[in-house]
């Protein structure tokens, strides 16, 4: 069976939302106005980040230096064995997130773990606040629908799509999967719709959970 393992990484990889941890050292509380409005459907993911991290106004060292050394960035138990779980039984990893992709490779290289395709939101910093944009796998920009472009991409290629999350936004790319390991709002989304789903407290749940694939 061709597999590929798409997982999330805020509060799936991490414990914690690392977005949340910038947005709430470097804007305050104002951001959450946003957050609300999103949580809510009155805004796409696109646009909510648009707006929370345009102001942002640090620099990436700054930033950099906060993701390494806060202790609310941890992460999840279990992620590097499911990472060489996946290797050695030749299963594709895939990271797609609604966070941004320079914290994500910078937790990934503390990590050692490269060769994992990432999928998030592309960043440029600036004095005057940071830009933000999702591109989906055509190469044009998304306001909505970005993880589930992903997973149809993966899905067109012929793979049995595995999914791992813990938010609102991964109950879309989880109906197109084979199997999903769930937690968090994700966990509460799949048994409001009846969505066989597996919970996880940490990621050896998911190596254990595999290990039962046929």
């Amino acid at each position: 069976m061709k597999i590929a393992v798409q997982i999330d990484f805020d509060g799936t990889v991490t414990e914690e939302d690392v977005s949340f941890l910038l947005l709430d050292t470097y804007v305050g509380s104002r951001w959450r106005e946003y957050l609300k409005e999103y949580i809510e459907g009155k805004i796409p993911v696109g646009t909510f980040n648009k707006k929370v991290f345009g102001m942002m106004k640090a620099d990436r060292q700054t930033m950099t230096e906060l993701v390494l050394t806060s202790d609310r960035v941890r992460i999840r138990p279990g992620f590097r064995e499911l990472v060489d779980y996946c290797s050695q039984k030749g299963y594709k990893v895939v990271i797609v997130s609604n966070g941004l992709t320079f914290y994500i490779e910078v937790l990934l290289d503390r990590l050692g773990i490269d060769g994992i395709d990432i999928y998030a939101a592309e960043n440029e910093f600036s004095p005057d606040g940071m830009k933000v944009r999702y591109v989906g796998p055509d190469g044009t920009e998304k306001e909505a629908g970005f993880k589930e472009s992903y997973t149809e991409l993966l899905v067109k290629q012929g793979y049995n799509v595995v999914y791992v999350g813990n938010g609102v936004s991964d109950i879309f790319p989880s109906r197109m999967a084979i199997k999903v390991f769930a937690t968090g709002d994700l966990l509460e989304r799949c048994r409001e719709e009846k969505l066989e789903c597996t919970p996880f407290n940490d990621l050896n749940d998911v190596v254990r959970g595999l290990e039962n694939l046929s």
